[in-house]
């Protein structure tokens, strides 16, 4: 019995095939697994940034000025010898309402208006 170096050459190959596909696989593993770790690492520090400005925020919580400012706004605090001005928040809103424009401009039509708002020098919008 002869063999063939043909035969011998497709063996080979084969052997050969299948030990670089396996070699591709496991580049592709540890590729992945890199991708993964530097992905881990990336989420720690922001994780650690986040630590470090919720220490910052804890300790700004704990001060004096904080829990003052916490006391006048939920609890109406006020210091000794402080004067508290209460102002209607309706009073707010109708002074801020009312302009000279508005009022001229109610009076208008709306293709007064769009005249008005286009070719006048003043202009409405």
């Amino acid at each position: 019995m002869t063999v063939r170096p043909y035969t011998i050459a497709a063996i080979a190959s084969v052997f050969v095939f299948f030990i670089l596909l396996s070699l591709a696989q496991e580049l592709n593993r540890q590729w992945q697994v890199e991708r993964e770790v530097q992905r881990l690492e990336r989420e720690v520090k922001q994780m650690q940034a986040t630590t470090v400005e919720l220490q910052n925020l804890n300790q700004y919580f704990q001060t004096d000025d904080f829990q003052e400012r916490l006391a006048r706004e939920k609890l109406n605090f006020r210091a000794p010898g402080e004067q508290v001005v209460l102002i209607p928040e309706q009073e707010l809103r109708s002074e801020k309402d009312t302009s000279p424009v508005d009022e001229e401009s109610a009076d208008l039509s709306i293709p007064r208006k769009w005249w008005e708002a286009f070719f006048s020098e003043r202009g409405y919008l």
